[in-house]
């Protein structure tokens, strides 16, 4: 399997063999595909924290932080 599909494949968390299909493109396609993949995620992450900022905005201050915890156990992010 390819090694540059490698990068987009950790990005995406999937095995590179599930990118098989995108083995024949030039690697410089390969890397514009994982920079737009990455902004899209980071763009993503940024909607998601401004939203549940805007909804933990509801919950009274002093319960913010063990709603959040019940809510996201794990962290915001799991």
């Amino acid at each position: 399997m390819s090694t540059q599909l490698a990068p987009l494949a950790q990005r995406l968390g999937v095995p590179e063999a599930r990118l098989s299909a995108l083995r024949d493109h030039a690697s410089g396609d390969l890397a514009r595909l994982e920079e737009i993949v990455a902004r899209a995620m980071e763009s993503e992450d940024a909607a998601f924290d401004s939203a549940l900022d805007e909804a933990l905005r509801f919950v009274p201050r002093l319960v913010r932080g063990p709603a959040q915890k019940l809510l996201f156990p794990g962290g915001r992010r799991g």
